[in-house]
């Protein structure tokens, strides 16, 4: 990218590791190389280079052969005399001779563990103090999804609704697709091992999460079990006028399912993973990504006086915040940087129903990935909570009061939002099975995108919770059917279950996947 040659310098350092491999890459592309060793050649080799059963020795030895040695201590270390310090600011004064503005390569995770003299100190020294085009940092830490992100072939993505306890409705459908991966594939996987990008908002970021943690179905399910009766426990009054229910326990209960401190960077992850939150301070969608090619995930964020880079977030707090659903909990509180910002539920965003959104991120060169398009290309698979119109029969404009509106219309909204953005994916994609949109769309199923080539396989399950439909399901009582509507319905779990099932058992791995299979 630079443009590395023969006109070009290269100084480092000369230990193991970056130093030696970025000088040799140098003298490749014909550059002029300057070791500055911290101490004479053979001392210096000693500390720093050799280690048993490597070629580090071997390869130190070739590229004094080919450079410009300059010695920063000839005698022994001084007291109080940090040698590899004094070695930072000989490189940056050596360059700085050349090029008032040098460039720097930087091999760093952004950590204080390398003591003085090491890549904090030298970053110090450098002075920049944010991200910069002659500056290019890169983190070493190996991060399972990281393959994902580059790997050819099909991308097949997954996107989880927000819905509250309706989740164990998702997850009913999500056990059916797993178990007839297993049973294709005739291997015990798990989605992170099909899926290359999970996301969700709200709930569907909590099932998002630990789908890319590499956890089954069944475990999440079990964790369902106990977690609304365990956090759906009403504050006292007057605490009401804050939240209706606890938060410290949905954020010890997520720390106990995922581990405190995870972030959102954390190697272990096995697919990508996105989380939509709201920003209240700045009243923006905020979809965070663990993709390191993003914007805000590159290392070079640690160039700041405060580092921002949200790989470093904490995860539980960013799925928090994303069911932090107005009224029933509490925002979530997070510095980045200098800045404090106030999350509430991504589902008062427009993408309660994630799946255009990811679809965004995967592609547009602005998030990292640019994954190419077409039917053939990418899949997405979009699970719902389970949905149904708020008819009100027989109502009356005089009846649509003020207090009418505050009970009904965020419900409105959201609905409006996330069916919007499904028929938008019918619309640019090839959609093989969903519930119809409406009486006038229909299902747009095997219909032509309307740019022209489809720019994606998609496919939509989700539950009819209307009253017509459970009354179907042999659902008749109206304060059950109500019940399972709620976000905190936990006495409904047995029949969002049995529901659920059902959505599941119309999963057609050969018709739906086919080709990504």
């Amino acid at each position: 990218m630079w443009g590395v040659g023969p006109s070009t310098t290269v100084i480092t350092g000369g230990a193991r590791g970056t130093d030696i491999i970025a000088a040799e890459a140098g003298l490749a592309r014909g550059a002029h190389l300057v070791l500055c060793l911290a101490l004479p050649a053979t001392e210096f080799e000693q500390h720093s280079v050799t280690i048993p059963d490597t070629q580090w020795q071997q390869r130190f030895r070739s590229l004094l052969a080919r450079a410009d040695v300059e010695v920063v201590n000839f005698g022994g270390i001084p007291q109080g005399y940090d040698v590899y310090a004094a070695t930072n600011i000989r490189i940056i004064e050596r360059a700085r001779m050349l090029d008032p503005r040098p460039h720097a390569l930087l091999v760093w995770d952004g950590q204080h563990g390398d003591g003085r003299g090491g890549t904090r100190d030298f970053v110090h020294r450098l002075g920049y103090t944010g991200p910069d085009p002659r500056v290019r940092v890169v983190d070493p830490t190996a991060r399972r999804y990281e393959a994902r992100q580059t790997m050819p072939g099909p991308k097949r993505l997954l996107a989880l609704d927000g819905g509250g306890i309706r989740g164990t409705l998702t997850l009913e459908i999500l056990r059916s697709i797993e178990t007839k991966l297993r049973q294709h594939r005739g291997c015990n996987l798990v989605l992170s091992d099909y899926f290359d990008y999970i996301g969700g908002t709200s709930t569907g970021a909590i099932i998002a999460a630990a789908l890319a943690r590499g956890k089954s179905v069944s475990e999440i399910q079990d964790k369902y079990e106990t977690l609304g009766s365990k956090v759906f426990k009403r504050r006292l009054f007057p605490m009401w006028l804050r939240s209706i229910y606890r938060d410290s326990r949905l954020t010890s209960e997520l720390d106990d399912f995922f581990g405190a401190g995870l972030t959102l960077g954390d190697p272990e992850f096995r697919s990508l993973l996105l989380v939509v939150l709201h920003n209240t301070v700045s009243d923006s969608a905020w979809p965070l990504s663990n993709c390191s090619k993003a914007r805000y995930n590159r290392a070079e964020r640690y160039l700041k006086p405060a580092p921002d880079r949200n790989l470093d977030l904490p995860l539980t707090k960013l799925i928090r915040g994303s069911a932090a659903a107005p009224v029933y909990f509490s925002p979530e509180s997070l510095r980045i940087g200098t800045d404090d910002f106030v999350f509430q539920d991504g589902g008062l965003t427009p993408f309660n129903n994630p799946a255009l959104l990811m679809f965004l991120m995967a592609t547009l060169p602005e998030y990292g990935l640019q994954w190419p398009v077409g039917q053939q290309n990418m899949l997405i698979v979009s699970v719902g909570t389970g949905s149904a119109a708020a008819v009100h029969t027989g109502l009356r404009a005089k009846n649509v009061h003020l207090l009418f509106n505050a009970k009904n219309l965020p419900a409105v909204l959201m609905r409006g939002a996330a069916v919007g953005q499904d028929l938008i994916c019918r619309s640019l994609g090839r959609c093989l099975t969903g519930r119809p949109i409406d009486s006038e769309v229909g299902d747009r199923l095997n219909c032509a995108s309307v740019a022209g080539e489809s720019l994606f396989t998609y496919l939509r399950y989700d539950a009819d919770l209307s009253s017509e439909a459970l009354h179907r399901a042999g659902i008749t009582s109206v304060r059950e059917q109500e019940q399972i509507r709620k976000l905190d319905g936990v006495g409904a779990i047995p029949q969002l279950r049995a529901i659920g099932e059902a959505v599941g058992r119309g999963v057609d791995l050969g018709h739906h996947f086919q080709g990504f299979v």
